[in-house]
């Protein structure tokens, strides 16, 4: 499989896989900004919600990684955190810097969550116990 392939088939399921969890998270954000939470506050809210969610769907689904689960867990947790403060630094600059309106200022600052998290998951998260990805086609004939 050439490496573009190879690297589609992960950011595919990447995609995929965070369909649902940001449905949650956004959930979770809008529901507390509208009981009038601030959007820093329901960002996090919202951050928090699908973080463990985030992690078995990377672990099992996207990267198909045979890790100790400890040892991804703890990567997982650091490059959560790096990829939530520039979330955050996002969300902020795009606030008061920027004077943006609060929704899509927070869709900014997950794009650029989402960006970071994957470049850290897939190099330095789960490197060490992925397997290489499979086709369609060979996962339907398993």
């Amino acid at each position: 499989m050439s490496i573009w392939r190879s690297e589609s088939a992960y950011i595919g399921r990447y995609a995929g896989s965070g369909v649902l969890n940001t449905l949650v998270g956004f959930s979770v954000i809008f529901a507390l900004m509208w009981l009038g939470v601030s959007p820093l506050i329901a960002n996090a809210g919202g951050y928090l919600a699908g973080l463990v969610m985030g992690f078995f769907m990377a672990k099992k689904v996207v990267f198909r990684s045979e890790g100790h689960v400890t040892t991804e867990g703890i990567r997982y947790l650091a490059a959560f955190l790096a990829s939530f403060l520039a979330n955050l630094l996002v969300l902020q600059c795009a606030l008061d810097m920027l004077h943006m309106n609060a929704i899509l200022a927070q869709l900014i600052a997950a794009a650029t969550f989402t960006t970071i998290m994957y470049l850290l998951s897939r190099w330095l998260v789960f490197s060490e116990g992925m397997n290489p990805p499979r086709s369609d086609k060979q996962d339907s004939h398993r």
